[in-house]
């Protein structure tokens, strides 16, 4: 059997699966990402998804695990942080073999089944992960707090802004106008302020959250959101650009997507395929969710991929929403 491990800043989807591809499990447990959890969460929050994967499995040790693909969230931005990974998963997986990788390339396998292709994922961040016909692969992206153009984190600061833009005027007063007092429970504007720098402004995924106000302005015809959302499919699309200059894919690429913002629909749908198609892209659905990607690396490095359990895989995978 292998594990693969879906690591992300919000949530953290562990899975085990025979060589043939049978799934024996898929749990949700906490975030991994180094930067929020720091070291020592990190290692914690491994121990117990272990303890808890191979326990719902119904494997008695660890023993029975061939090989583990670990996708952690923040992987090759930083020399420091890619060999505190490292240490934790040699201390909790011990000589059982790990292949780690950035969580857009399990994206990226599971989207195209190991096949060539750009996968791009917008979730609290945004990142693009591809591979071409030659095995190269590159990424573009993920560049947290400096950009993450088009991401839930992007979008919820662009909330944020939309709001002080409408309050002093310069932009109409519309839906998220409301929306935002209404959420903080202000008749001040200025009243948002307090709550904004203690409660969100410190974490990256309940500033994300704040686009759900967005969205929901949007939906009530608010015209600035509606155009943010256009915007954030465009700059997400843009992603393939920095994947197509580092690979041989000159002449556009199939792309694939993945992650929440995706699950906005035609508000960021629409434009992130006009872009793309404008460059000569196709883009296609994914074949498999990322956590599924995981459990295909895995197979590959304990040499057991084949047709037949990469297709019970996407099999599986298409079940799960």
């Amino acid at each position: 059997m292998v594990l693969g491990i879906d690591g992300g800043g919000t949530k953290t989807l562990y899975s085990v699966c025979a060589f043939d591809g049978r799934v024996h499990c898929l749990l949700r447990r906490s975030p991994i990402a180094l930067i929020q959890c720091g070291e020592d969460g990190l290692r914690n929050a491994l121990r117990n998804g272990l303890r808890d994967v191979l326990r719902e499995a119904g494997i008695p040790t660890r023993d029975r695990i061939s090989a583990v693909c670990l996708g952690a969230p923040c992987w090759g931005e930083s020399v420091i942080g890619d060999q505190t990974i490292r240490n934790v998963a040699d201390e909790v997986f011990g000589d059982t073999p790990v292949y780690i990788c950035n969580d857009a390339e399990i994206a990226c396998a599971g989207s195209f089944a190991l096949n060539p292709g750009i996968n791009i994922v917008a979730g609290t961040g945004a990142i693009a992960f591809g591979m071409d016909a030659h095995g190269q692969t590159a990424r573009c992206g993920g560049w947290g707090h400096f950009a993450d153009e088009g991401s839930g984190y992007w979008l919820g600061m662009r909330t944020l802004s939309l709001f002080c833009k409408q309050a002093d005027g310069r932009l109409p007063k519309q839906a998220l106008y409301r929306l935002v007092r209404k959420k903080f429970g202000v008749k001040w504007d200025f009243g948002v302020i307090d709550p904004i720098l203690e409660e969100y402004l410190p974490h990256r995924d309940k500033v994300a959250s704040l686009q759900l106000i967005l969205l929901e302005a949007a939906k009530q015809g608010d015209t600035s959101a509606i155009e943010s959302y256009r915007e954030a499919g465009r700059e997400i699309a843009l992603n393939a650009d920095g994947i197509m200059s580092k690979l041989n894919l000159k002449g556009g690429a199939n792309v694939s997507y993945s992650g929440g913002i995706f699950k906005v629909g035609s508000l960021v749908m629409d434009s992130f395929r006009e872009t793309l198609e404008a460059r000569g892209c196709t883009v296609v659905q994914p074949l498999a969710p990322p956590w599924t990607g995981a459990l295909m690396l895995a197979l590959r490095l304990a040499g057991q991929v084949t047709p037949h359990a990469l297709g019970r895989l996407i099999e599986f995978g298409s079940k799960d929403d």
